[in-house]
């Protein structure tokens, strides 16, 4: 029998019917092991913003052991005549930095330079280096958001480090949501702040210390138009931005501010990490904020909730469907609140 070398290559081709059936196979199961693959990625990033919950809530032990007391939002300045300033409002999470391993970063740190209010003062240029370094254990990888904005930390525009975990500030039903007026506070944190874990009357299981929310992209966007409120707070014009709920209120022109918390180092400052639970997790109204005051959300990329650390160092998911009353009563240190084991 003769060999037909045409023949013969016709045999072992693919036809253009086979050809798409193949790719279609091929798209298929990419199809189907692409989500598989993004979960298992989302997965590791929630772990990873586990185990920086963890160390934090480890440091903060570690700080209260050797002070005495939780980190605050600052320390109020007096002037040589006596008139008081604005707060030297170093943050909570710059006060832990050597119980977390970066001593090295807070010898950047001068705790004794007075900072001045960020609105009409510039950030000493002795504080420029600490203030942009970004500090990994401070950012949720599941956050895609530059870690580092070119934002006005004080009266002038300067590269800043955000951070993705705040301290409880408040319940948000206390009336305290600036972190420097605090009489009646009913949290951990303010400027002045000496809570011991003795005066966590409600139980340090029961009570949270940091949450995660989202850090803002920096800018200010036009009024006009709704952005994401995610991370994009609302500028109420008026002091009903304390005591309303977003829902009740008209957004739509409202001015937009995204420096939610864009700075790690200052504490008290309307961008830095403190903050209230008085909105739900990733609510579905942004926060608010009324000159330095703001009502906040804890917030994050994870699907169907947050992570937070509690006083006793335990790190837990709290879902996004838990009851408003309950979750604001993880944020009152002696509410004398009963909260049962599957409260949340």
């Amino acid at each position: 029998m003769r060999f037909d070398e045409k023949t013969h290559a016709r045999r072992f081709a693919f036809t253009l019917v086979e050809l798409l059936v193949v790719i279609t196979i091929i798209g298929s199961l990419i199809a189907l092991l692409l989500p598989a693959v993004q979960s298992a990625r989302e997965a590791a990033r929630k772990m990873q913003c586990t185990n920086n919950l963890k160390q934090i809530g480890l440091a903060t032990h570690n700080y209260a052991s050797a002070n005495g007391y939780l980190p605050n939002a600052g320390w109020s300045y007096t002037y040589l005549d006596g008139t008081p300033g604005y707060p030297n409002d170093y943050s909570p999470l710059a006060k832990i930095l050597p119980y977390a391993e970066q001593a090295n970063l807070q010898d950047l740190i001068d705790f004794d330079i007075y900072m001045g209010h960020p609105g009409s003062a510039p950030l000493p240029v002795e504080l420029h280096a600490a203030v942009a370094t970004v500090v990994p254990m401070f950012i949720c990888p599941s956050d895609a958001e530059e870690p580092v904005h070119v934002v006005n930390v004080g009266s002038e525009p300067i590269p800043a480090a955000g951070t993705n975990y705040a301290m409880n500030g408040s319940s948000g039903l206390d009336g305290a949501y600036h972190p420097s007026f605090s009489d009646n506070c009913d949290g951990l944190c303010w400027v002045n702040s000496r809570i011991a874990f003795r005066d966590i009357q409600d139980g340090t299981s029961n009570t949270l210390a940091f949450t995660e929310s989202l850090r803002g992209p920096g800018d200010s966007p036009s009024s006009g138009s709704i952005p994401d409120i995610q991370v994009y707070r609302a500028q109420i014009s008026s002091n009903q931005a304390p005591v309303a709920e977003a829902g009740n209120l008209d957004i739509s022109g409202c001015g937009w501010d995204g420096k939610r918390l864009t700075t790690w180092l200052r504490g008290c400052s309307p961008s830095g990490p403190v903050m209230n639970g008085r909105f739900p997790p990733n609510c579905p109204w942004p926060d608010l904020a009324y000159k330095s005051s703001k009502v906040t959300a804890a917030r994050s990329r994870h699907p169907g909730g947050v992570n937070v650390c509690f006083c006793d160092g335990s790190v837990r998911f709290i879902g996004d469907s838990i009851n408003i009353e309950v979750w604001r009563r993880l944020w009152t240190r002696d509410g004398g609140e009963i909260l049962s084991g599957n409260a949340y």
